[in-house]
């Protein structure tokens, strides 16, 4: 079985607090957008989960999130003898904020409850994902969704009005860790970006959304590269441009294909450009 992972973008990422276990509190608004990680499920063979992947840079163990939900959907299922091996296509760009780990995960629980005939609802497959990661309950539903807690808890948020996206991946990066170690030296922010944005969705309304688009991470991480390439964003005619998630992706709005077309070729030389939409994604 062929499944598809689809990547996302965060609207806003408030940053709320910090549990005593160590946990942030979030509240963000995530959109799934069209370019995707694919993976391939084969059963049988010796017991266990074995992973196989086009990008070498990724780990084949527990560390990997397909691994990890692949154990949790076999152990939950009484399926432990099973034997699975899952080949990664990996299109997302790593490190760049945009869930590819997460996708891919939620996309793992997905085909394994079909292949299976498990027939386990989207809330028992997003409470399976918590365990893997905090964006992988989003992932399994996908299309837009205001996100709180730790971010596992999902509610369905209105889809960005009709647009396009280009997404630049400059070639710096940074580990979710690091980047909330960052976040920790700094304040709390006094302002909170979310119910502008949902607003800005029930109305709408593309350019109150691009006006609206906030990160916390975006505004202690300090990437020199980041800022460069939203300055360029910004430049070159993008209704918005924010860095997605910890970063280092950064994404601009536009209103036309012509004009996120024309927007790529100033980006020459910042970093990995592709273009996309906003999309339901499964």
């Amino acid at each position: 079985m062929k499944v598809k992972a689809f990547g996302k973008i965060n609207l806003t990422l408030d940053v709320l607090g910090r549990r005593r276990d160590g946990y942030h509190l979030l509240d963000t608004v995530m959109q799934t957008v069209s370019i995707w990680d694919e993976l391939e499920i084969q059963t049988g063979g010796e017991r266990g989960v074995r992973l196989e992947c086009n990008r070498e840079s990724l780990p084949l163990d527990s560390k990997n999130t397909v691994y990890r939900a692949a154990k949790f959907f076999l152990e939950d299922q009484g399926l432990v003898n099973e034997g699975l091996t899952i080949y990664i296509h990996k299109f997302i760009p790593s490190r760049s904020g945009m869930g590819g780990g997460s996708a891919d995960a939620a996309a793992v629980l997905r085909g394994l409850n079909e292949m299976y005939g498990a027939g386990l609802s989207d809330e028992k497959l997003m409470e399976l994902g918590a365990k893997v990661g905090a964006d992988v309950p989003f992932c399994v539903t996908g299309g837009a969704a205001r996100c709180t807690g730790t971010g596992t808890e999902v509610s369905p948020a209105p889809m960005m009005p009709e647009c396009w996206l280009v997404v630049c991946k400059p070639p710096a990066g940074m580990s979710t860790p690091r980047a909330y170690a960052l976040l920790d030296q700094y304040p709390l922010s006094s302002t909170q970006a979310t119910p502008r944005m949902m607003d800005a969705l029930e109305a709408g309304n593309l350019r109150r959304v691009a006006k609206g688009l906030a990160n916390r991470f975006d505004e202690t991480i300090r990437m020199a590269q980041v800022r460069g390439v939203k300055r360029a964003m910004l430049g070159i005619g993008a209704l918005g441009a924010m860095m997605t998630g910890s970063g280092s992706g950064v994404y601009g709005i536009f209103e036309t294909e012509q004009q996120a077309k024309a927007a790529m070729k100033g980006l020459e030389g910042l970093g990995k450009v592709f273009l996309v939409r906003p999309c339901q994604g499964v």
